[in-house]
């Protein structure tokens, strides 16, 4: 008899092994695109899946590395992945049909959510010898993570400025050792809202590093090429690691989590009542998420539509004046 029960209670555990719980059966699976492992941005990505699987646990998120903006817009579009982060020029561009996306346009690209209001830091040795834009002319210089925005806007604007450096392109981790070991004399970085990132501050442990700003006749040159491009100034002090820091001017951007308009409606719906209940998650891996409004904020900062469900969640959320580009033409 004794045996008779051991061996039911391994048939019920192989059964259990085999046909996981109903609840757990009927989750849908998503594939949430981030950034380098090594990026403060993957790191959001992580807290933002937590915050989803808790409050929205109809779904479970996968949290999945790839070269961010572009790269995950490509991912999207392809459906290897349901969503990922990106930034608002990114996004335009390709909704559009611009720069890089000229003749592979993504006209469904949609917005869910914006989790920061991002600035890229241009950082150089302070041993470079670079001291302003121009002196990057032939030098090895990373910039930014293959495939991200990063990476396409500093391309996009030193072909505008007539910058030629010598591009080390690589992931974050590879430009780091290369700017410890004296390799390349910098890369463009984007920064947690207007401070820099970890990748950066762990450069600054050995390494003596200098900030490179843009110019107001850089700036003038930017906007009469690329008129939807933002320049965020940070001011003298406002840099925490680099207190004694001048007042700082780069090109920035909205950063958001994108999809396709083919997600189900009540999905998005979900995932942004999720989002927004689980701020807390966010806040612990991405502080800058404090100072934006979650439920304003992306209605007001769109360049693109926002995917019908998001804006059924903000609409019911309270928000305000949404803009004719925020609301996409299959909810009209």
């Amino acid at each position: 008899m004794k045996k008779y029960v051991e061996l039911l209670f391994v048939f019920v555990a192989l059964l259990t092994l085999a046909f996981p719980g109903r609840s757990e059966a009927k989750k849908k699976y998503l594939f949430f695109g981030a950034s380098a492992a090594a990026s403060s941005h993957y790191a959001y990505v992580v807290g933002a899946a937590k915050a989803i699987n808790k409050y929205a646990p109809e779904v479970k998120v996968n949290v999945v590395e790839t070269g961010a903006s572009v790269d995950n817009l490509k991912r999207v579009k392809s459906g290897e992945i349901d969503m990922g982060i990106c930034s608002m020029k990114t996004m335009y561009e390709a909704w559009k049909g611009l720069a890089r996306w000229k003749g592979n346009a993504c006209p469904d690209v949609r917005l869910l959510w914006l989790y920061a209001v991002g600035i890229d830091f241009i950082v150089v040795r302070e041993d470079s010898g670079v001291k302003k834009l121009e002196d990057l002319n032939g030098k090895k210089f990373n910039p930014g993570i293959r495939g991200s925005a990063s990476e396409a806007t500093t391309k996009q604007i030193f072909k505008i400025l007539g910058v030629k450096p010598d591009y080390h392109i690589g992931a974050t981790s590879d430009a780091v050792k290369a700017i410890k070991d004296n390799r390349i004399v910098g890369y463009v970085k984007t920064g947690i809202g207007t401070q820099i990132d970890a990748s950066t501050l762990d450069i600054m442990t050995l390494t003596k590093v200098r900030l490179i700003p843009l110019t107001k006749q850089h700036m003038d040159k930017i906007v009469a090429a690329v008129p939807y491009i933002s320049f965020i100034t940070v001011p003298a002090g406002g840099i925490k690691a680099m207190p004694n820091r001048q007042e700082y001017t780069m090109w920035g951007r909205p950063i958001g989590v994108m999809c396709s308009r083919n997600m189900p409606d009540n999905l998005a719906y979900n995932l942004v009542n999720g989002i927004i209940k689980g701020k807390e998650f966010q806040v612990a891996a991405w502080p800058a998420i404090k100072e934006l409004d979650l439920v304003q904020d992306p209605v007001d900062l769109t360049l693109i539509p926002l995917h019908k469900g998001a804006l059924k969640a903000y609409r019911e959320l309270g928000a305000k004046n949404i803009p004719p580009i925020a609301i996409p033409p299959e909810a009209k």
